[in-house]
């Protein structure tokens, strides 16, 4: 079920205060974005940050130079963010919902350019994580792009309020990310990837493998970046043709 509580940049929730800060930080190389020349000259852009936290990628879009003119809509389950006054009052998200991804309609899902899932994936489990990657290239429509970034080992973090979901439950090998065939990516320290993909994408979803293991650590994730030619120089990005 999703709570809508701003519309077309006007809050429409019935409550302003919620008990609970808001959080959400996260060391994601969101400036990948910017690299998606093509968008810079479009019309019209809409974007959808899933986990959108504090809001930092919708307020380096909107204070973008070429992307200020961008749509951001934001979807987040800890809802304190949903109501959080200065994301609202800085007209920073066109429309925002408490809730999970999975619960956005197919029909919704393919109206938006880029779909951004930033250091969200690790706090889900599993099958949940799989289940959601797979729910947003499915549904995404064809020229779309999805941004996905994520600790590439088992970042320790834990629950730091009740309910805000930040427990770290998965990590994800760079050999998952890069077997999905990432159109680009970045990686910062401590070692978070950041991963462009399109629809082709979708063809190897059964590549994307989660690891459970708390003891999955930093050295054994720069290892196996190392085995799949994975390019960890921090700030670099790495454009891939796979032609």
């Amino acid at each position: 079920m999703l709570l809508q509580t701003v519309k077309d940049y006007v809050f429409i929730g019935e409550e302003r205060e919620i008990a609970g800060c808001c959080d959400g930080m996260s060391a994601a190389p969101r400036e990948l974005l910017f690299q998606l020349t093509d968008l810079m000259t479009q019309f019209s852009v809409n974007v959808l940050d899933i986990g959108f936290g504090l809001g930092l990628t919708g307020r380096m879009i909107k204070g973008g130079e070429d992307s200020f003119y961008w749509s951001v809509d934001g979807i987040d389950g800890f809802k304190p963010n949903c109501y959080n006054n200065s994301l609202i009052n800085d007209n920073i998200y066109r429309n925002i919902w408490h809730g999970l991804a999975q619960n956005i309609p197919p029909e919704l899902f393919a109206k938006y350019d880029v779909i951004c899932l930033l250091d969200v994936i690790e706090h889900l489990n599993k099958e949940a994580a799989i289940d959601l990657v797979r729910y947003i290239l499915t549904n995404m429509n064809d020229n779309a792009r999805f941004f996905i970034s994520t600790p590439l080992w088992f970042y320790p973090q834990d629950t730091i309020q009740e309910g805000d979901l930040e427990k770290h439950l998965i990590g994800i090998p760079a050999s998952s990310m890069m077997a999905m065939l990432p159109l680009m990516y970045q990686v910062n320290n401590p070692l978070i990837g950041g991963f462009i993909y399109n629809k082709a994408s979708l063809d190897y979803i059964d590549m994307f493998s989660p690891v459970t293991n708390p003891a999955f650590s930093l050295e054994q994730g720069h290892k196996i970046a190392r085995a799949v030619s994975c390019d960890c120089t921090p700030g670099k990005i790495t454009h891939i043709n796979y032609d």
